[in-house]
């Protein structure tokens, strides 16, 4: 299995959730006006993870485990709290609440298959909260549209690319954080010693210093981005930095949502 999850995950209709969610931010609210906002978080969900269990939300656990699985690469995730195997919720405690704080909710979400998760930030004056939701399965996030826009497979390593971003889209679809797909390239390709190597940077043939390359190989980079907007001035960028290398080529892929481009740009 692609995806491994340590919990028998029962997905809750909105409604259901709701209703739970509720209960658990009454015990949230309460330790946050008991304890106050400046313990660390640990010790937060240590607390609430003891009060569901007291009015009988079991099982009660905390850092559920979540394995993702390809051939030889594996990457493991934690959640938060995982209450009555169906209510997930991810407990910070940060000066405010983030896009990354979101996005980290949902990725755990679309890796469960649950469609509904609860996001609380004990570290303000009052507890914010967040109701992150999805209507996306592994079924609908395997349907890409995959594009070869001006793609070039100039060695062998650009053809490996090109099949290792298939099969991983086929194992575990698309839409999860750019950054687990980025660690399973770097891994098939020798891992970070191999891939993440310094370039040489020239101003007119002078070597003024040196910048972070993921290589497929010794004249190939490889950049993998999620964007949906700035595509068209990201490429223009990318072009400009690998002119000042000794590089021929960055093969750049962009993932957003269903849409998947594989984009060659060379000297």
């Amino acid at each position: 299995m692609p995806i491994i999850i340590d919990a028998d995950v029962r997905v809750l209709k909105e409604r259901e959730f709701h209703e739970q969610a509720e209960k658990v931010l009454g015990i949230v609210f309460d330790v946050h006006n008991q304890f106050g906002r400046l313990m660390n978080e640990e010790s937060y969900k240590r607390i609430i993870q003891m009060r569901c269990e007291q009015i009988g939300m079991t099982p009660a656990r905390r850092e559920v485990e979540i394995i993702v699985r390809h051939n030889t690469f594996e990457k493991r995730y934690y959640i938060d709290l995982l209450l009555t195997n169906s209510l997930m919720m991810e407990a910070k405690t940060a000066e405010k609440l983030t896009k990354s704080h979101e996005a980290q909710t949902l990725h755990y979400l679309l890796l469960t298959e649950m469609q509904h998760g609860l996001l609380v930030n004990l570290r303000p004056k009052s507890v914010e909260k967040k109701y992150i939701s999805t209507q996306l399965n592994l079924v609908k996030r395997r349907r890409v549209s995959l594009a070869n826009v001006s793609w070039n497979p100039i060695n062998e390593a650009s053809n490996r690319l090109r099949t290792l971003i298939i099969d991983l889209l086929t194992d575990w679809g698309a839409f999860l954080s750019i950054s687990l797909y980025r660690e399973a390239i770097i891994h098939f390709f020798g891992g970070p010693e191999a891939v993440l190597r310094p370039v040489p940077i020239y101003d007119r043939n002078q070597p003024v210093g040196t910048q972070p390359f993921c290589l497929l190989a010794d004249d190939t980079a490889f950049a993998v981005t999620a964007l949906q907007s700035d595509r068209s001035a990201m490429q223009e960028h990318l072009r400009r930095l690998l002119s000042h290398t000794k590089l021929t080529c960055v093969q750049w892929i962009n993932m957003h949502n269903h849409d998947i481009e594989l984009r060659s740009l060379l000297q």
